[in-house]
């Protein structure tokens, strides 16, 4: 996935707060009563890390911690 394409899947999940518009946003879940909603930032960050890291447990702990949950 592209920087581009990463950029076009944020915009549309943060484009409107209406369901009609945008059907669905993400969160994530951590253990059972633990999670987030994600802002347009961390979405970002979340899918680039998803598409790029080489060590993605350790780039995901990183991310959970500063989002602080």
């Amino acid at each position: 996935m592209t920087n581009e394409r990463i950029q076009k899947i944020a915009d549309f999940f943060y484009s409107s707060d209406d369901i009609e518009n945008v059907p669905l946003r993400l969160a994530i879940s951590v253990g059972q009563f633990r999670g987030a909603d994600l802002n347009k930032e961390n979405c970002m960050e979340l899918l680039t890390i998803l598409n790029e890291s080489e060590n993605l447990k350790e780039d995901l702990a990183t991310f959970l911690a500063e989002l602080e949950i």
